[in-house]
């Protein structure tokens, strides 16, 4: 199930349980006096979505692309070379003698022991050669540094695009509430957290192509680090940078490619990726404090509705003034953003100069109240 479709299942079962919640409620006497508690209770509501951004430079993605069947078959297909060990030893000790032992015998007396009637020769010490392959060379030693250096380069890159920052994406809900309830103190406190498990290739549908070649490069080049060959060559020395073109490098067409990505390596500056955290820290819409209140309150009947004599609660009590604090203004201009195509610029003209008109009226009457009072208290004096 692709993520639009299940993002669509999660917005179906909103609607259905918020129509099912405001069916019958709107009219329940209880419901409105309850509702008027929690709108001048004590709420305190953080709400944050954080989700992110990620763009990746191509270029470094596909120098790498290109460089790798070369890189992957040098390392399967290491150079070796014979290498040859002479030694003079002591003829009991002597493992492989060759037609080399014989001719340096016969020019080294000294090593010869006897001579018998039979013309047999009997030295006492005789030349050894070994001979065995040996992989100590200069064109591998620099196979070996380059996936080094290529695994930190991409490791890094990839471990920031898609492993870093995971505890912080998703979405925190907090709620602490103090309600008075005339015969009772209610204190209401919520805290959820979900948090996106799923931040690599698979849920990055914008990028879902250059992710998944950055996810191939990243298994490739840490399976050519693995490998048996890299594992015995890092006991020998490193090669630095810049790199001696030798006759393998410089004409072997695989070698030739590794030496390309070495050098594009040094010479990218760039970082290579950018990621960027979007913090959503909406304002608590009428509608949303709705859907927070309507929660609240199904908690608070489910759990009175389990209390063996409870509390008998009188609702017709007076309703409390809602304070009209700066949450509300802002709750109120935030649906009137939201709910306007009129150009921000224009938006705001026409908010200030009902603001103003409001206030000078407001101001007016205000006066005209003064007046009458002052009038009264003279006529009285």
């Amino acid at each position: 199930m692709d993520l639009d479709k299940r993002q669509d299942v999660v917005k179906n079962t909103y609607e259905k349980l918020h129509r099912q919640m405001g069916k019958d409620l709107e009219s329940d006497e209880f419901y409105q006096y309850f509702y008027n508690l929690l709108e001048t209770g004590m709420n305190y509501c953080q709400f944050t979505n954080v989700r992110l951004q990620k763009e990746v430079d191509e270029d470094w993605i596909t120098a790498i692309e290109e460089a790798l069947p070369s890189l992957h078959h040098c390392v399967m297909h290491p150079r070796k070379f014979i290498e040859e060990e002479r030694e003079v030893v002591n003829i009991a000790m002597a493992r492989n003698i060759t037609s080399e032992s014989i001719r340096h015998l016969t020019q080294h007396s000294n090593l010869i022991d006897k001579y018998d009637e039979d013309g047999t020769v009997i030295p006492n010490r005789i030349l050894n050669v070994f001979k065995e392959e040996s992989q100590n060379i200069y064109e591998n030693r620099f196979i070996c540094t380059l996936v080094a250096e290529l695994q930190h380069f991409v490791n890094k890159r990839y471990n920031i695009i898609f492993e870093n920052s995971k505890n912080e994406l998703g979405s925190f809900f907090e709620l602490e509430s103090r309600i008075d309830n005339y015969t009772e103190t209610i204190d209401y406190k919520i805290r959820v957290n979900i948090r996106d498990k799923q931040t690599d290739v698979d849920n990055e549908k914008e990028n879902e192509d250059i992710f998944a070649r950055l996810d191939k490069i990243h298994r490739h080049v840490n399976g050519l680090a693995a490998t048996e060959f890299i594992a015995a060559m890092r006991q020998l020395p490193a090669v630095r940078h810049p790199i001696v073109k030798t006759n393998v490098i410089g004409k072997n067409s695989h070698y030739k490619k590794c030496h390309e990505l070495w050098n594009f390596i040094y010479s990218y500056d760039k970082v290579g990726y950018r990621v960027n955290l979007v913090r959503q820290e909406p304002v608590i819409s009428r509608e949303f404090e709705r859907d927070i209140f309507n929660n609240l309150l199904w908690n608070y009947t489910m759990i009175h509705n389990q209390v063996e004599d409870p509390t008998l609660l009188d609702i017709d009590r007076p309703k409390k003034e809602k304070t009209v604090d700066v949450k509300y203004i802002r709750q109120v201009l935030d649906e009137i953003v939201r709910g306007s195509d009129i150009p921000d610029n224009n938006l705001r003209k026409i908010v200030m100069n009902e603001l103003t008109s409001l206030q000078t009226k407001h101001k007016s009457q205000n006066h005209v109240k003064e007046k009458i009072k002052k009038r009264k208290r003279n006529k009285n004096g």
